[in-house]
């Protein structure tokens, strides 16, 4: 039952996460249009909440192994992505950037907490297999 509704909670992080930063990009897409960056990091973190859901719904049909790829996937875009405009926006100089800057910083330690979860549970599913 906690296992459940630690589930659902991760689930609904990443949901709102996500959301956030959809809407903080396409209020800040004229800062993005005019630094010439590209916004499919954010459509990329529309995938976050897929994570968790992919490794529940996969795990016992394909196997941890394919689960835990599956939810790395949901991750590394987003990240990959994101890594161009961090440093686009930094070295920008002007005040004008941060909220777009913001929202960046926020897809990119999103997908870094989301792999770390994958990492907890590749670690839970190793240590469950050497004891069993």
């Amino acid at each position: 039952m906690v296992g459940i509704l630690l589930d659902i909670i991760i689930i609904l992080f990443f949901s709102i996460t996500a959301f956030k930063i959809f809407l903080s990009v396409k209020r800040e897409k004229e800062i993005f249009m005019e630094f010439n960056q590209s916004r499919i990091f954010s459509w990329l973190s529309l995938l976050f909440p897929l994570g968790p859901i992919a490794y529940l719904t996969t795990v016992y049909r394909l196997g941890w192994v394919p689960a835990l790829i599956l939810m790395a996937l949901c991750y590394l875009p987003a990240l990959i992505a994101s890594k161009k405009a961090i440093v686009v926006f930094n070295k920008s100089g002007t005040d004008r950037v941060n909220n777009a800057k913001n929202a960046v910083e926020k897809s990119h330690i999103t997908a870094i907490a989301g792999l770390l979860y994958v990492g907890i549970l590749l670690i839970m599913a190793l240590s469950a297999n050497v004891i069993t």
